[in-house]
């Protein structure tokens, strides 16, 4: 039987908990944008419509709706 050190053990249930939460809520986030794609994709299909471009993921748009700077332009640019 394999022995494992009581610090590795420790170490292991320190490491391990945060990672997979972070696994998981990137693994929900992907699923959820794939099921949006499959009803667009559902709803173009069942009312004729053509998608003439790719829809936009969630990932382009939060990229589109990042703050811009208000930074007051100067005089001789």
């Amino acid at each position: 039987m394999i022995r494992f050190k009581l610090r590795t053990l420790l170490l292991l249930l320190a490491i391990l908990p945060p990672l997979l939460w972070i696994g998981w809520t990137k693994y929900a986030a992907w699923r959820a944008e794939r099921e949006q794609l499959r009803l667009l994709r559902v709803w173009s299909i069942e009312s004729g419509n053509k998608l003439t471009e790719p829809p936009v993921t969630m990932g382009e748009a939060q990229q589109s709706k990042a703050p811009q700077s208000k930074a007051p332009a100067k005089a001789g640019e």
